[in-house]
């Protein structure tokens, strides 16, 4: 059994809100629009950002109805996928760190770097494709997360992602006997990436959660109700950012 500790807060992040699609904007669009709007407030220089994805693809689909474990009224979550921006607020193509189980261009040969892969926002622009986004400033210096993504990429003895990706794949395309990873503390390697990254640099994303286990779901908790405990916390703040959700599992 997974447990997640809840949060003590009574009200959630008033730094971490909800922002609509203005008119048929696409993802890009709305990602570049609010990126803007973080990178020009006080602070903000040289910081790190996630972006959230909430997709119907098939293995997306599968990862949303498997951390519903995770929710006290075990529906489906929002969210699917989480990367790392590879630079500080926006940029013409949003290229992105991450750990995708539909990586538009292959796998390629995940041993040789941990299963990090190179991406792009603008792959992720299709609302219809991916309904929920969100984007989260951290209180950590991009810079910082990339010099230990270096050595992430070489110590598979840490945290193995190959074999985190190996375990999702195997649940969402129904293999043999596969159960929901989570269920057994292996959380999705795009979030649990992240979170070691992020653990390293001195912040602790997911409180809630143990690291390994972590995964898109215990990510957006956290920005929404862990920020009492990050603005406690030395030398950390609380998670600011920007999200929109309008596709819903099981209602």
């Amino acid at each position: 059994m997974l447990n997640m500790i809840a949060s003590p807060a009574e009200e959630p992040n008033p730094d971490f809100v909800q922002a609509k699609r203005v008119g048929r904007e696409n993802n890009m669009v709305w990602f570049e629009r609010h990126l803007t709007t973080l990178s020009e407030e006080d602070g903000a220089r040289g910081a790190a950002y996630l972006v959230l994805f909430g997709g119907t693809r098939q293995a997306y689909f599968h990862t949303r109805v498997a951390q519903g474990q995770l929710r006290n009224d075990m529906s489906p979550s929002h969210w699917s996928h989480v990367a790392l921006l590879r630079g500080s607020g926006p940029t013409k193509r949003g290229a992105l760190w991450e750990i995708s189980l539909e990586p538009n261009d292959g796998f390629g040969f995940p041993p040789s770097d941990n299963g990090v892969q190179q991406g792009n926002l603008e792959d992720y622009a299709s609302r219809a494709q991916y309904p929920n986004v969100a984007v989260m400033r951290l209180p950590v210096k991009v810079r910082a997360m990339s010099d230990v993504l270096k050595r992430f990429k070489k110590q598979r003895a840490e945290i193995d992602c190959v074999e985190l990706t190996l375990l999702w794949l195997g649940y969402c395309w129904g293999v043999g006997r596969a159960v929901n990873p989570l269920l057994d503390g292996y959380g999705t390697p795009s979030a649990a990436f992240i979170e070691a990254l992020a653990s390293a640099c001195g912040f602790d994303l997911t409180p809630g959660l143990e690291s390994r286990a972590s995964c898109p779901e215990a990510i957006w908790q956290s920005a929404r109700w862990w920020h009492g405990f990050h603005a406690a916390a030395a030398d950390s703040a609380p998670i600011r950012g920007m999200w929109h959700t309008e596709h819903f599992l099981g209602d």
